[in-house]
C-alpha cells in the first residue's frame, strides 16, 4: 500500500515536471540493439489546440501540424566547426519522432536540431532505418549542428521513394462491401460481420433503412461514463437519427440493453476491450489508447459493410439534425456531401476557418465530430490511422501503472495520419484548371451511386458557375482538400477531407466561454464540451457542469432538484432548500488604487517581468483590457461574495445556487491575447464575459465536500416544479441598495446582523420550509461575517481552504509581457511570464475580538465601515524562488495536480 502512495506520488511529480517543461513523455524499448533506436523524445512538446499562425511548409506538400517533434540523440557531440553545403542534397527520413538526412551516397546524417515541421516533411521509415548506415560511422560529422539541421529541415523533402520491401505480385485492390462502395450494407451483413449486437441493436437493424447518403450515428464508450450516455442518447432521440452504442466492455454492452440503447461490441474479446483501475478513461493512458484504436476498428468494420457513418464523442450533443450539412444541402457547405472524411477543428475564430488556413485543418482536427463515406479513401485513413496508435502502445505499454496522461491521444495521431500524408495538386477553388479537373476527378471516382452522382455533376457546375464570378459565395463555400496515402503492399489511395462550419458544430470554447452561438442568434448543430477544466480519473466535472448550466444535462436525479436528498457528498443530507444569490457582485467604481500584483498567488518569469509587477501600482480600472492583474483583482471582490453566501447558506443549512459569474480574461494554457484566446476578435468575444463555473474553480474538490451548490441557471430548470420557484423568501438589509424584488415574503435583517441570526429570522418567520431563499449581493455584503461561534467558524474555514481556491491553482500568460516568447515552455534563457491566482477570502474569525478565544464577536454596523473595511487592500509578503515570486506559502504538493 505505502509503494502504490509512494508510486503515485511519484508519477504526479514527474508528470507535472514534464507538463511544466512543455515536454511529451515517450517510452522505448526492444526496438534495435542500437542506442539510437531506444532514444527517449523528452523535449516533444505536449499537444495543445495552438494557432499557427497560417505557416506553410516550403518545399512540400505536408501541412503543418502544431504538434511538432523535437527529438534528442544522446550520441558524441562533434566538437569541429560545422560544413555543411549552403543547399543541403538529399532527403529527410523519420522513425520515433527523430529526424535524418539521407545522403546521395545512401547514408543518414541526424539531425539533432529539427525545426517543428521537420518530423513531419520526413517519410517514415519504421523498421527499414538501418537500411541506411550511419555516415561517418556515427561520429563526428554524423551530428548536424543547429545551422545545418535548420537547412536541411527548411530545404529537403521525406524521401518518396522510400518503402517497405514489397512482393513482385501485383498490388491487391481495396476489397468493397458486398453491394460495393457507398451502396449501403447488404441484407446479411450482421450473419457476416465481426460485431454482436445486444437484443436493441439487432431489433434496429433489422428494420434499419437508411436513404443514399445517410449516415449512421456511431457513439463510444464504457461503462464508467454510462451517465454520459444516456444523456448523449436522450439528445440523439430527440432529433430522430439513427444511432448504434459501440461498447468498449462487456458491461457497457448489457447496460445498454437495460436502457433501452442498440449496442455492438466486437464478437471477438481478442479484438480488444478496454480496462482501466480509474473510473474515467481519459486519465489512463493505456486504456484511453486502447480505446481509440478499438474507436478507428468499429470505424472500419462499418465502413466495410457499406455504411456511411458519422462519429461522435459522449460529450458531444447534437441538438437538430445534421442532415443539411452531410448532405452539401446548405450553400457553403455543399462539398461537403462529398468528402470521403469531414472532420470537426478546434477552431475558435472565423480568421482560422478559411481557405487561407484549410478550413481549420491548420489547427488541430477534432475526431469528436467525424463523417466517413464508405469508399476506399475513409478506410485507408482509418486503417493507418489504427497502425500509427498501435505503434504508439509501445511507447505507452512503458509507462508507470499510475501515471495520469492527458497529451496525447487517439486525435493526436489522426491529426498526424492527414498530415503525413501527400498533398495532391487537386482543387475545386482554384483557378487552374487542370487542378479542378483533379480534384473533380476523385469526387466521381468516389460517388458510385447515381443519385449522388448526379447530384456531384450539379455541385461541380455550381462551382463552376460561381468560380468564375468569383463571387461571396464562392469565397464562403468551404473547400476539400485532396491527399494521398501511401500503404505498405498496396497502391496509394487518394482520399478528400473538409471540415465542418465551427459556428454550428460548436467547439466548447465557441459555446460555453464566447457564448459566440447565443450571441449571434445560432441554434448549433452540436455542442462539443472540449476547452474545459475540472475533469479528473473519477469523472468529467467540467463537462457535466458545463452542460448543466446551459440546461443540456438531461439525466440527474429527482432528489437533485428536491428540497433534500442525497448528493456527491454524505453531508449533502443535513441540508434542506437552497439559497440563492443574486444581483451584481462586482459592483465597484473607480478609482481603486491598488498593487496591481495584490491578488496574486505567484508571479514566473524573467527578472524584468517580476520587477516590474511587484513595483507596478494604480487604477484598476484604468488598467489594458484582459491584464490578468485586473482579472484577479476584481475576481477577488466576487470570490469573497460567494464565500459569504456559503457561510450564509451553511448556518441556514441550505445548498447553494451559484450567481452568473464574470471573468475579465479567458483560461487558456498558453499565451492568451489581451485575455483571449490567439486571434480572437474583441466584438466575437467582449470582456468581461459569463464564465463558466470551472474557469474559476476546482470542481472536484467541491463535490467531495462540505459545500453542497447548484449551477446559476438551476432555477430556470424545467424540472424545477413552478410552485417550488414561487416557494420563495427574499433577504433584505437595511442601509443596502435596492435590488429588485419579487418574493412576496421578506425578512428585513439590521445592517452587521451575522448569519445565524439571519438564519434565526426565517426560522422566527416559520418560512424554513420555503424551497428557496434569495439574498441580493448588496445585502449580503453587509452582514457579519461570522457563524455565531469560533467553533462553527473553524469548521466553516476548514471547507472553504480545501474548497475556494489553493495555491497555484490557474495561471494567466499574456501575449503583452511576452513579445519575445519563443513558444518553448522548457526554454530557461527566455521564461514565459505568467501571473497565477486565486487567493481564498478572509476567512472568518476563531479566535475572539480581542484574540483571547470564546465566542465574542463585534460587529460592525455602520454600513460605510463595513464597505470600507471590505474594500481595504490586502497586505502581500513575497518570498523569492528561483524565478517565481510567491505571496503565500500554502501550497501544499498533493493539490498540485490541477496546475492550469
Amino acid at each position: 500500500m505505502a509503494q502504490t502512495r509512494v508510486g503515485i506520488a511519484l508519477a504526479m511529480v514527474c508528470a507535472i515536471a514534464l507538463i511544466f517543461g512543455g515536454v511529451r513523455l515517450t517510452h522505448f524499448g526492444n526496438l534495435s540493439a542500437s542506442r539510437e533506436d531506444t532514444i527517449v523524445a523528452l523535449t516533444q512538446r505536449a499537444r495543445r489546440p495552438e494557432p499557427l499562425q497560417g505557416r506553410v511548409l516550403r518545399n512540400t506538400d505536408t501541412a503543418v501540424s502544431h504538434r511538432g517533434a523535437k527529438a534528442q540523440e544522446p550520441e558524441q557531440r562533434s566538437a569541429e566547426p560545422e560544413q555543411m553545403p549552403a543547399k543541403p542534397t538529399g532527403c529527410l527520413i523519420t522513425k520515433w519522432s527523430a529526424v535524418w538526412l539521407v545522403g546521395p551516397d545512401g547514408t543518414r546524417s541526424h539531425i539533432a536540431h529539427p525545426t517543428d515541421d521537420c518530423t513531419l516533411r520526413a517519410t517514415e521509415v519504421g523498421d527499414e532505418l538501418d537500411k541506411y548506415p550511419k555516415a561517418h560511422g556515427g561520429e563526428g560529422k554524423y551530428q548536424l549542428g543547429t545551422t545545418a539541421s535548420a537547412e536541411a529541415c527548411k530545404r529537403l523533402k521525406g524521401c518518396v521513394t522510400v518503402t517497405a520491401k514489397m512482393d513482385d505480385a501485383p498490388a491487391a485492390a481495396e476489397e468493397a462491401p458486398p453491394n460495393g462502395w457507398g451502396l449501403g450494407p447488404s441484407a446479411d451483413w450482421m450473419r457476416n460481420s465481426r460485431l454482436r449486437f445486444n437484443k436493441e441493436g439487432t431489433k434496429t437493424f433489422s428494420t434499419l433503412q437508411l436513404s443514399p447518403g445517410e449516415p449512421l450515428l456511431l457513439v463510444f464508450g464504457g461503462a464508467s461514463v454510462s451517465d454520459m450516455l444516456r444523456n448523449w442518447a436522450l439528445h440523439a432521440q430527440k432529433i430522430g437519427m439513427t444511432y448504434v452504442v459501440t461498447c468498449m466492455d462487456e458491461k457497457l454492452f448489457n447496460l445498454a440493453d437495460e436502457y433501452g440503447l442498440p449496442g455492438a461490441i466486437f464478437s471477438d474479446e481478442a479484438s480488444g476491450r478496454v480496462t482501466t483501475r480509474w473510473k474515467y478513461f481519459r486519465m489512463d493512458p493505456k486504456a484511453f489508447m486502447t480505446m481509440g484504436i478499438l474507436k478507428a476498428q468499429f470505424f472500419i468494420a462499418f465502413l466495410r459493410a457499406g455504411f456511411d457513418i458519422l462519429c461522435a464523442d459522449l460529450d458531444v450533443l447534437w441538438l437538430r439534425p445534421p442532415t443539411p450539412y452531410l448532405n452539401g444541402e446548405v450553400a457553403s457547405s455543399q462539398l461537403l456531401g462529398f468528402a470521403d472524411v469531414v472532420v470537426s477543428s478546434d477552431v475558435t475564430n472565423g480568421l482560422a476557418d478559411t481557405d487561407a488556413r484549410w478550413w481549420g485543418m491548420q489547427q488541430e482536427m477534432n475526431t469528436g465530430m467525424l463523417l466517413l463515406r464508405s469508399s476506399p479513401g475513409s478506410v485507408a485513413v482509418c486503417e493507418a490511422w489504427v497502425a500509427r496508435m498501435q505503434q504508439e502502445m509501445v511507447s505507452i505499454s512503458k509507462l508507470p501503472p499510475n501515471m495520469l496522461q492527458w497529451w496525447s491521444n487517439d486525435q493526436t495521431f489522426f491529426n498526424e495520419v492527414i498530415h503525413r500524408s501527400q498533398k495532391l495538386q487537386a482543387d475545386l477553388k482554384s483557378l487552374n484548371a487542370n487542378n479542378v479537373a483533379a480534384a473533380s476527378a476523385v469526387l466521381r471516382q468516389h460517388t458510385t451511386l447515381p443519385q449522388r452522382r448526379s447530384k456531384l455533376d450539379e455541385t461541380l457546375a455550381r462551382m463552376d458557375t460561381l468560380r468564375a464570378g468569383r463571387s461571396r459565395d464562392f469565397v464562403e463555400t468551404r473547400n476539400l482538400v485532396f491527399r494521398a496515402l501511401s500503404r505498405p503492399g498496396k497502391p496509394a489511395q487518394t482520399f478528400s477531407i473538409g471540415t465542418f462550419p465551427f459556428e454550428v458544430f460548436a467547439s466548447g470554447h465557441t459555446f460555453f466561454t464566447q457564448s459566440l452561438q447565443q450571441r449571434l442568434g445560432i441554434q448549433p448543430v452540436a455542442v462539443h464540451t472540449t476547452f474545459q477544466f475540472g475533469d479528473t480519473a473519477e469523472f468529467a466535472w467540467g463537462k457535466r457542469s458545463r452542460l448543466r448550466e446551459r440546461l443540456m444535462w438531461l439525466v440527474d436525479n429527482e432528489s437533485y432538484y428536491a428540497r433534500r436528498g442525497p448528493g456527491p457528498d454524505p453531508s449533502e443530507l443535513d441540508y434542506s432548500g437552497f439559497l440563492a444569490l443574486d444581483g451584481d457582485l462586482v459592483d465597484l467604481h473607480a478609482p481603486l488604487i491598488r498593487d496591481e500584483a495584490s491578488a496574486s498567488v505567484k508571479l514566473e518569469g524573467g527578472e524584468p517581468f517580476l520587477a516590474a509587477s511587484l513595483k507596478a501600482r494604480g487604477d484598476v480600472f484604468q488598467m489594458r483590457e484582459g491584464d490578468p492583474n485586473k482579472h484577479l483583482i476584481l475576481d477577488s471582490f466576487q470570490r469573497r461574495l460567494v464565500h459569504n453566501a456559503l457561510a450564509l447558506a451553511r448556518a441556514m443549512r441550505r445548498k447553494l445556487i451559484f450567481p452568473k459569474l464574470q471573468c475579465w480574461s479567458d483560461r487558456y494554457w498558453n499565451t492568451l491575447v489581451n485575455g483571449r484566446f490567439p486571434d480572437v476578435r474583441p466584438e466575437n468575444h467582449p470582456l468581461p464575459f459569463h464564465c463558466p463555473f470551472d474557469h474559476l474553480y476546482d470542481l472536484d474538490k467541491w463535490v467531495h465536500s462540505d459545500a453542497p451548490f447548484r449551477e446559476y441557471s438551476f432555477l430556470d430548470n424545467p424540472r424545477v416544479r413552478a410552485e417550488d420557484k414561487q416557494d420563495s423568501v427574499r433577504l433584505v438589509v437595511r442601509g443596502a441598495k435596492p435590488e429588485p424584488a419579487a418574493e412576496a415574503r421578506v425578512v428585513t435583517l439590521d445592517t452587521g446582523a451575522d448569519y445565524k441570526q439571519a438564519a434565526d429570522a426565517v426560522a422566527e418567520k416559520g418560512w424554513n420550509d420555503a424551497y428557496v431563499v434569495k439574498v441580493g449581493a448588496r445585502s449580503l455584503e453587509l452582514l457579519c461575517e461570522h457563524l455565531g461561534s469560533a467553533e462553527e467558524n473553524s469548521k466553516f474555514n476548514k471547507v472553504m481552504h480545501r474548497v475556494l481556491g489553493i495555491a497555484e491553482q490557474v495561471r494567466f500568460c499574456d501575449a503583452y509581457v511576452n513579445r519575445n516568447y519563443n513558444g518553448r515552455q522548457d526554454d530557461r534563457n527566455n521564461p514565459i511570464n505568467c501571473t497565477w491566482g486565486f487567493h481564498r477570502p478572509p476567512p472568518l474569525p476563531e479566535s475572539g475580538i480581542l484574540g483571547l478565544g470564546g465566542d465574542s464577536q463585534t460587529c460592525e454596523t455602520d454600513a460605510s465601515k463595513i464597505i470600507a473595511a471590505r474594500l481595504k487592500e490586502p497586505e502581500r509578503t513575497w518570498q523569492n524562488f528561483r524565478n517565481e515570486r510567491w505571496s503565500t506559502r500554502d501550497r501544499p504538493g498533493y493539490l498540485y495536480r490541477q496546475y492550469m
